[in-house]
């Protein structure tokens, strides 16, 4: 029963061609990602794809380890030298190519201490130009009172509980970090929130019509007169739909993350996530906040089918529970911008598809009088109102009358 339900969804013609429309998507999503690896070569060239990724990996790795005070010194050294070099004095935009070629090594670990020696919002593209060798050792400790420095200003409404879990967050964080080759990584993570938000929708559709299609058939009278049509039957149709929301969504994030990271290199896993998102409040590698993104998403995702089938139950109209996952995924962040409700709002659904901006913004809250990240309340709980939903829809679609 449970294969014939999945089977009638894709029987349908629209379908069919949902599924190969997200195929498309799907090489246009990895090919964008991919393109966001850039290299420039000796000549002031740039290229992107298998050969940029390839060549940026062997010049990124010959910095590969921790970074200590030596390891910064050396950075800044050779950052002085590139800079003082012929090509980077020269007016001509090729000349200053070929001298960006040779800091491309090091840019990662320049961005880092330019974080580590602007103010806590800003960005001083030019800081590590002017920072001494006696210096560049602190940027751990900078890191924590630039922090510090913020939270005293008075330009944010943290409260005290929050300033203090901020400031441990960043004193638990294990220091010297380790550095290497991460950029497949980095644009990884930067898109895939946007590949998880199509992929929800289309899920939508494709599971919005599991239950009204029997009455949009006028095959619901023959349903519900059989002798598992009210037990079975449904059954079937829950599981028909968390299959296929589960089924696709796996295969599809497997699939987007397979393809960027052969590409691109899975190089830079555990690497901490500070080297990208400075002011992250998570103590977490890079691969860590893979896996985080992509739980919340499938719960997100999860949710939204969900309730798309329960509206689908409900109205007997595919139609009106095709809306609900655009509105569930899509609505809510613009109904956050116009109204002025922050707080309720970082716990709308479609905070479960941005957690990756979370990871970077670091929203708290609290909790039972403990501070907390939003990203790490919202996710349980919603899982905890996708497994009661299960059981809801059941009991819904039971108790339809046949009219």
């Amino acid at each position: 029963m449970l294969r014939y339900e999945i089977k009638k969804v894709f029987s349908k013609s629209k379908n069919r061609i949902a599924v190969i429309v997200l195929f498309v998507i799907l090489v246009i999503t990895s090919i964008l990602t991919i393109n966001r690896v850039e290299y420039v070569d000796e000549n002031g060239n740039h290229s992107v794809g298998i050969s940029a990724a390839r060549d940026l990996r062997q010049a990124k790795n010959e910095w590969a380890g921790y970074l200590t005070e030596d390891t910064l010194s050396k950075v800044l050294e050779e950052n002085k030298t590139i800079n003082n070099s012929k090509e980077a004095l020269s007016d001509d935009i090729t000349e200053q190519n070929k001298a960006y070629a040779k800091k491309q090594g090091i840019a990662s670990i320049i961005d880092v201490i330019n974080q580590a020696f602007s103010k806590y919002r800003d960005y001083n593209y030019y800081a590590a130009d002017n920072v001494s060798t006696d210096e560049v050792g602190t940027i751990y400790e900078r890191r924590i009172s630039t922090l510090q420095e913020w939270l005293d200003s008075g330009e944010e409404t943290f409260t005290q509980k929050e300033k203090d879990f901020m400031i441990q967050k960043y004193e638990d964080l294990e220091t010297p970090f380790y550095y290497e080759y991460m950029d497949g990584w980095t644009a990884l993570l930067q898109n895939i929130s946007t590949f998880i938000l199509i992929l929800a929708l289309v899920i939508g559709f494709f599971v919005s019509g599991i239950f009204s299609d029997e009455f949009q058939a006028k095959a619901d009278s023959i349903f519900f007169s059989t002798r598992f049509g009210r037990s079975r039957g449904i059954s079937a149709k829950v599981g028909a739909g968390f299959c296929i929301t589960t089924g696709f969504y796996v295969i599809f994030v497997l699939l987007y993350t397979f393809i960027v990271l052969f590409v691109l290199g899975a190089d830079g896993a555990n690497c901490p996530i500070q080297l990208d998102l400075w002011r992250s409040v998570y103590n977490i590698t890079f691969l860590q906040a893979y896996l985080f993104i992509v739980l919340g998403g499938y719960i997100g995702t999860i949710f939204a089918s969900t309730l798309a089938m329960l509206v689908s139950a409900l109205t007997r109209s595919t139609p009106t529970a095709i809306i609900v996952p655009f509105i569930v995924l899509c609505a809510f962040p613009f109904l956050s911008r116009i109204i002025t409700l922050p707080g309720l709002c970082s716990f709308f659904p479609d905070q479960l598809l941005e957690i990756y901006l979370d990871i970077k913004e670091s929203g708290l809250m609290t909790l039972g009088g403990k501070v907390t990240t939003i990203a790490t309340v919202i996710v349980p709980v919603y899982a905890v109102i996708c497994l009661i939903f299960q059981p809801v829809l059941y009991k819904v679609y039971k108790r339809v009358e046949i009219k």
